[in-house]
């Protein structure tokens, strides 16, 4: 198998500064010691470092594009592909790409670590180990691989700062599990025809609206300006907000009347949007809110980018989600 391993930036290459850790230039170059033929690892490895690398805090939408080509413009030489990537915002990349690479008929899979590869209690090695045996195993598809967890690339959720697993996987079980074997997620495989559309997608086109008690119409309204073409509304429980507050839901029917698509998605960790089940959620949708049903935030965010990107017009990206 022929794999291509890029190197974005992240943790995983990261090496001390006077500033801190930043990313290592020559990473790529490390990262290829470990992974010399044997007979366990029989793979056709390239290792690429980016020419400008990030840090994924700095991470962007233009940034999700970048990948993309980079992969698009290898598609027909590897048969499976490796992101290394900060935790940061790997979650908003995974889904980003799964979006991007739709029915993906080769393993695309994001990952990287908690601690640097260059100390010795670091779990670098075990998470390019484990996206390497996923890209073996699974057929097809984007993921992000982390901890021993295979999980859809539209549905991982970073949920632990300090913890070897840092991502969860919410509302849909895990594709695999990598203990000593893999264990699988049972389910039904599409033989469907992928679909690359890697749309230009700018930065500022969407924005997060948080749900908090006491929010008030001008804690939106600076989010909700005219560039902006989408929104996620964090909200409470089941899909709820304010609904005794007229100025601020006037805020959301204001800015769905002028073409902005505001997505409803949970702030709780698990869950899903139940659009209407209370009075305070009805509101919402009355607003012209849509359901992201049982999305995470970082997907609806991404799929927002990139539908946006697309240039279809809002009712089109409603009907989407």
């Amino acid at each position: 198998m022929k794999i291509y391993i890029a190197y974005t930036g992240g943790t995983i290459g990261m090496v001390p500064s006077s500033q801190g850790l930043i990313p290592d230039a020559a990473f790529a170059d490390h990262l290829s010691e470990h992974l010399t033929p044997s007979d366990e690892l029989q793979h056709d490895f390239v290792i690429q470092s980016y020419a400008e690398l990030i840090d994924s805090s700095n991470a962007t939408p233009r940034d999700w594009q970048t990948i993309a080509l980079d992969i698009q413009s290898k598609w027909h030489e590897f048969d499976a592909f490796i992101v290394l990537h900060g935790t940061d915002t790997m979650a908003y990349t995974a889904a980003a790409l799964s979006f991007m690479f739709e029915k993906s008929d080769k393993p695309i899979v994001v990952t990287g670590s908690q601690v640097p590869m260059y100390k010795v209690r670091t779990d670098a090695m075990n998470n390019v180990l484990g996206a390497i045996s996923a890209c073996e195993s699974v057929a097809r598809g984007v993921f992000l691989f982390f901890a021993g967890r295979l999980i859809e690339g539209d549905c991982a959720h970073k949920a632990h700062t300090s913890d070897w697993q840092a991502f969860h996987s919410p509302n849909r079980a895990e594709r695999g599990v990598l203990g000593i074997d893999w264990q699988w997620r049972e389910g039904q495989v599409l033989d469907l025809p992928c679909v690359i559309r890697i749309p230009d997608m700018a930065s500022g086109a969407v924005t997060l609206l948080p749900v908090f008690p006491g929010v008030r119409a001008e804690h939106w309204r600076g989010l909700l300006n005219e560039s902006v073409q989408g929104a996620v509304l964090l909200s409470y429980g089941a899909g709820n907000a304010p609904d005794k507050d007229a100025e601020l839901l006037s805020v959301l029917q204001q800015a769905s009347e002028r073409g902005v698509v505001i997505v409803n998605v949970s702030q709780c960790g698990a869950g899903s949007v139940v659009a209407g089940a209370y009075a305070a959620g009805s509101a919402l949708v009355n607003a012209g809110v849509v359901s992201g049903e049982a999305m995470t935030y970082e997907a609806a965010f991404a799929k927002l980018h990139f539908l946006i990107g697309l240039g279809l017009k809002a009712e089109e990206i409603k009907r989407e989600f």
